[in-house]
């Protein structure tokens, strides 16, 4: 490209360039003025909008009367004016909507975790099942646009609020264990209450909390932490680390009831559906079980269970490559060691 500014882009062999029409480059310049000046401008992305002396406008085809599309980053793709959803290009949109993906534990997240929780005078380790802020980040992002208000009824030590501190959106978590409240605390300056998502809807009504745009959480996978395979309360014993979410009663990951357990899970993403916008998504992460030698198909019996009021949109399957195997079942029977979970994606549909 020469040094004189380009405005008009389109495709050639799948690669964008500046379009060599000097009257449609004008043309274009002219509606990126009309853009910078409309209400629309507040929509965009934020990189965008401190960068609009660099924007260009973007068509395939080069049609000027069709073109919705801005480019910043050629190599990032072209960002559509049409995106409802996200702030996202078409290119890293691309990225996210492959069914599967490999994701492990970062340093930087766990350098992150561990700082934190020692200044709590905690253990980085001590919450028996924690997640990453970088994993969440990217449900976030395609999800929801910059500013947008992102749920997380089991909050935890707070991953998905420094996902919404990362990109730039408002994170409401709800937290029953107020040592993982107060870690929250000293990791975010996001929303966290402090109770049981079994009374969410109270709770978010007493913070006048009316609307939320898109809701992500890992919940208890059932009582599973009081499993009998492998050493797992020995060793945790053994370093003084909790083995279990708490001890209360109405902490839904001590209830013994399968089936109760679904039940009462399925109420807490039941009462998030009244506050949900029209369209608005809901991913559970999930994973089905083996415990005492049966498998419980939990992440397929609760996503059958929420479709009575959303719509089961698809699934994207995570893929844990770091995990210690065991050989189960070895020699008489095949057992296998699960490492994936079910990133269930959900619908408010009117």
């Amino acid at each position: 490209m020469n040094k004189t500014k380009k405005y008009f882009f389109h495709a050639v062999n799948r690669k964008i360039e500046p379009h060599p029409d000097l009257k449609l480059n004008s043309l274009a310049k002219i509606k990126l003025s009309n853009i910078k000046k409309s209400d629309l401008f507040e929509t965009l992305p934020n990189e965008f909008k401190v960068n609009w002396e660099k924007v260009g406008l973007y068509h395939p085809a080069g049609s000027i009367e069709k073109s919705d599309g801005l480019v910043l980053d050629l190599e990032n793709g072209a960002y559509s004016l049409s995106n409802k959803i996200n702030h996202l290009t078409g290119k890293e949109w691309i990225r996210f909507v492959k069914s599967w993906f490999i994701f492990d534990a970062i340093q930087s997240d766990i350098k992150e975790e561990k700082l934190i929780t020692q200044k709590a005078g905690l253990n980085s380790e001590d919450h028996p099942a924690t997640y990453s802020p970088t994993m969440m980040s990217d449900f976030i992002k395609f999800f929801t646009k910059e500013g947008e208000i992102v749920l997380d009824p089991f909050s935890g030590i707070g991953s998905t609020m420094v996902g919404c501190d990362r990109t730039r959106r408002k994170g409401i978590g709800i937290e029953l264990n107020k040592k993982y409240f107060e870690i929250t605390k000293l990791r975010t300056k996001q929303k966290i209450i402090l109770g049981s998502s079994e009374n969410l809807k109270e709770l978010l009504k007493k913070n006048k909390i009316t609307k939320i745009d898109f809701s992500i959480s890992s919940p208890p996978y059932w009582n599973i932490l009081k499993r009998s395979t492998g050493n797992f309360e020995k060793k945790r014993t053994s370093k003084n680390l909790d083995v279990q979410y708490s001890d209360r009663e109405i902490d839904i990951g001590n209830i013994d009831s399968y089936e109760e357990f679904i039940e009462r899970l399925s109420n807490i993403y039941f009462q998030i559906y009244d506050f949900l916008k029209p369209n608005g998504y809901l991913v559970v992460i999930v994973k089905n079980l083996k415990k005492d030698g049966k498998s419980y198909p939990l992440a397929w019996d609760l996503a059958r269970k929420l479709t009575d009021k959303y719509a089961l949109k698809d699934e994207k399957i995570w893929c844990q490559d770091k995990v210690a195997l065991a050989p189960f079942g070895y020699p008489f029977a095949y057992t296998s060691n699960i490492v994936h979970h079910y990133c269930l994606i959900f619908r408010k549909e009117n």
